[in-house]
């Protein structure tokens, strides 16, 4: 017998804001590079953008901890 916990993960508003931005800007990167291809410059400014947030991301989450 398995017995599986999971302990709920606490997200705060600004975090879950800062995640939906993440995964629209993902979605985005992805389109552009799929019809340009992933060294078009509105692709790499789409990747700056997205490290920028990512870096906001950890951050939030660091600082709960």
């Amino acid at each position: 017998k398995v017995i599986i916990i999971v302990l709920p993960l606490f997200v705060t508003e600004p975090q879950e804001r800062l995640h939906i931005k993440i995964e629209k800007l993902r979605g985005q990167m992805v389109s552009l590079g799929t019809t340009f291809g992933f060294l078009h410059p509105d692709v790499q400014k789409c990747s700056r953008d997205l490290d920028q947030l990512l870096l906001q991301y950890y951050a939030t989450r660091r600082t709960k901890q």
